[in-house]
């Protein structure tokens, strides 16, 4: 048997005993998690000139990064991953109001580390890419790795609305996954399912503005880009003020889908005494069926055994 790289009195020592401390270290370490991977995948994409990547593995990716970032934490923090998530429960009472901001938080440090991470693994490639001016957009522009950017038709308007129905879309698949009294997937296999709806989403939302619905990977990859020398840009692109709609819109898209999913299908479920009364029910209906069954049966034998009279 192996001895622990870190002897058990340490290991006692920098164990955290509170609750809220622990669920913020697996926020950061789940979230770290998830931008090592979206980021990565688009890295490896963009930096290769799509010889290493196409946009539907990016999907692919993402959502997958997703699904590891909620396992890394979910019996601790709950897996949130995204303060969409957390508003969104938060918001249909799954989630204490009073610890959102901490999660929040806590996300932020996490995404900007594993931003930070990527972007200094792929520094070369990039280098090699645009030879040290950072741009955005164009043949050299990789600030798409880091965060979303909407396309030169996309208006703030619609982008307002595509991220409430992206964001939406995400809460209302995270509660029906978890959901214990709806069809839910076998134990354990909630957040891959989760992560499968986000590279779902993506590939069927993501082209007009890169469905962005994660405001902590987004706005700390945005920030990263900023100090890492890419300009303004990353706040105005093409002189818009888009920063905004990937940064406070999908937590509002989040408190729409979380509801949604409430008040059409979780509010409705039916009480436990109408389960029991509704199985009960089943149960009488079959015995009736058999006891049907066995009188119908025994008739025809009677009737079949009877002697024919002349």
């Amino acid at each position: 048997m192996g001895l622990p790289l870190v002897p058990k009195r340490a290991r006692n020592c920098i164990t955290v005993k509170n609750e809220i401390v622990r669920g913020m270290l697996a926020e950061m370490a789940g979230i770290f998690v998830l931008v090592l991977f979206v980021d990565g995948g688009l890295a490896a994409g963009i930096v290769s000139g799509w010889i290493s990547g196409t946009p539907v593995s990016t999907a692919v990716t993402s959502g997958m990064g997703v699904a590891f970032g909620i396992y890394t934490g979910v019996a601790v923090s709950g897996g949130h991953v995204n303060p969409s998530i957390t508003v969104g429960l938060a918001s249909v009472g799954k989630f204490p109001w009073r610890r959102v901001p901490l999660w929040i938080l806590a996300q932020l440090v996490g995404a900007l580390c594993g931003a930070s991470v990527v972007f200094a693994i792929y520094y070369q490639g990039i280098n090699a890419l645009d030879g040290g001016n950072r741009t955005v957009f164009g043949d050299t522009g990789t600030g798409g790795i880091f965060c979303t950017y909407p396309q030169e038709y996309f208006g703030m308007g619609p982008g307002f609305v595509e991220q409430i129905i992206n964001t939406g879309l995400l809460l209302h698949c995270t509660l029906m996954f978890f959901d214990e009294k709806n069809g839910k997937p076998t134990k354990g296999m909630e957040p891959f399912f989760v992560g499968l709806s986000v590279a779902m989403i993506i590939l069927a939302w993501g082209h007009n503005a890169g469905s962005p619905m994660n405001p902590a990977r987004d706005f700390a990859g945005r920030f990263l880009t900023w100090i890492a020398g890419y300009g303004s840009e990353v706040w105005v692109p093409r002189g818009v003020h888009w920063w905004w709609i990937p940064t406070f819109v999908p937590p509002l898209g989040g408190i729409v889908g979380a509801n949604f999913y409430y008040l059409f299908v979780e509010l409705h479920h039916p009480s436990d005494s109408e389960v029991v009364a509704d199985h009960g029910n089943s149960e009488l209906r079959q015995i009736q069926n058999e006891d049907v069954k066995l009188v119908g049966k025994s008739s025809y034998i009677k009737v079949a055994t009877e002697p024919i009279s002349e």
